[in-house]
């Protein structure tokens, strides 16, 4: 089993995407907080809990596109499947790996609080607890992305309808949905919205809703996984 965790974490991080893209990431998330800390004079880290969703579900897909789809594609999940491990094993193995990348990526962000915390006092509780937030969104992102790559032989194909799928479920909570739709179905798009529960979090809330809410959509898109995987056993 650890051979395995291990193959698949050293998989991620010997590639391209592997390599660049959390870099790119971090980078693009820090120069646009920066901009609108400088632009607007603001010293608070709310803006960067509000735009990094918005580069997660870019990001989250792009990391794991390859994951199912590409060993599908060249048939080393056949030999996987062979081995004295469940798909259960093989699915936790892909989504830890990929999750320790994702919390590198979020750890090389933690310059900017370092930085911001010369310019002005920032609350510690609010900050960690924002950053909790942002990593049970991207687990949930994450199990979805496997979900789909798990669907799909093709890994651009799998990047892209993980990104257009996850961009209309973080749009749930959009002013323009509430303009034109019902009230009864607001609250209820609303409270699927993951940038809903994310708030919580980035205003230092730990609400057990939204812990809930992170740890259901996690385990029932794993869950899916799973059964995907053992469809072809």
């Amino acid at each position: 089993m650890k051979a395995l965790y291990k193959k698949e974490l050293m998989q991620l991080l010997n590639s391209p995407v592997g390599f660049s893209v959390p870099i790119a990431f971090a980078l693009f998330l820090g120069y646009l907080f920066t901009k609108d800390v400088f632009v607007i004079g603001s010293a608070s880290m709310k803006p960067f809990f509000s735009v990094a969703p918005w580069l997660l579900f870019i990001l989250i897909p792009a990391l794991s596109m390859r994951s199912i789809s590409e060993e599908k594609k060249t048939n080393t999940m056949e030999v996987l499947l062979t081995l004295p491990i469940s798909e259960s094993h093989i699915v936790f193995a892909k989504l830890v790996s990929i999750f320790i990348l994702i919390i590198i990526t979020l750890g090389i962000t933690l310059s900017i609080p370092l930085v911001l915390g010369f310019l002005a006092k920032l609350y510690l509780p609010e900050l960690i607890v924002g950053y909790v937030g942002l990593l049970l969104l991207s687990l949930s992102f994450l199990s979805f992305s496997l979900y789909i790559s798990s669907k799909v032989s093709n890994q651009i194909a799998s990047f892209s309808l993980s990104v257009i799928i996850l961009f209309l479920i973080t749009t749930l909570s959009s002013d323009f949905l509430a303009n034109i739709l019902p009230k009864e179905a607001q609250d209820i798009l609303l409270f699927a919205s993951p940038i809903l529960h994310l708030d919580n979090f980035a205003k230092g809330i730990i609400d057990l809703r939204s812990v809930l809410y992170f740890a259901i959509f996690t385990s029932v898109f794993y869950f899916l996984t799973v059964k995907e995987l053992q469809k072809r056993t």
